[in-house]
């Protein structure tokens, strides 16, 4: 009797060593996917594309706030901006083409950079550029917050 549960607890004892080596490998393997995917946004330049949309958006306010928003500044600003978008939306499908644990979405930051330009491009709507632009620099806020989080959690 004494024997079966020797054999017993070594048994269980072998597959819980199995499991932790297992969910420990899994669990690294995660973690240098993950870093893997933020040096490749960061080598493709990605971090510098949000830095400028955020630079662009700045500059946007700073033209309405000294009254230079006129409609040549906002057709370059317009510009500038699906540019910058199309950037992003190459190095987004770049990198999001792996299979990763934790994928960056700049989906809302599509969206903003839209509202953006579709405030910009109604003259009706001058009065509320500033809250639309803020709004969208609280959204590229957010995402370099997820960016941190996905490479130090």
């Amino acid at each position: 009797m004494k024997f079966q549960w020797k054999n017993s607890l070594r048994t269980a004892t072998i597959y819980l060593i199995v499991v932790i080596i297992t969910l420990g490998g899994h669990t690294y393997y995660q973690a240098y996917k993950t870093q893997e995917y933020v040096d490749e946004f960061k080598a493709l330049k990605g971090q510098s594309v949000i830095g400028e949309i955020s630079d662009t958006y700045k500059s946007t306010i700073e033209h309405y706030s000294n009254y230079k928003l006129n409609k040549e500044a906002k057709h370059k600003i317009i510009r500038k901006l699906n540019k910058l978008s199309e950037e992003l939306r190459k190095i987004d499908l770049q990198i999001n083409s792996r299979d990763v644990y934790h994928q960056i979405d700049f989906s809302f930051i599509y969206h903003d950079i839209k509202l953006v330009n579709i405030t910009l491009s109604d003259t009706t709507k001058d009065d509320i550029v500033p809250v639309i632009v803020l709004h969208a620099m609280e959204g590229l806020g957010e995402i370099k917050k997820e960016i941190t989080y996905i490479e130090y959690r």
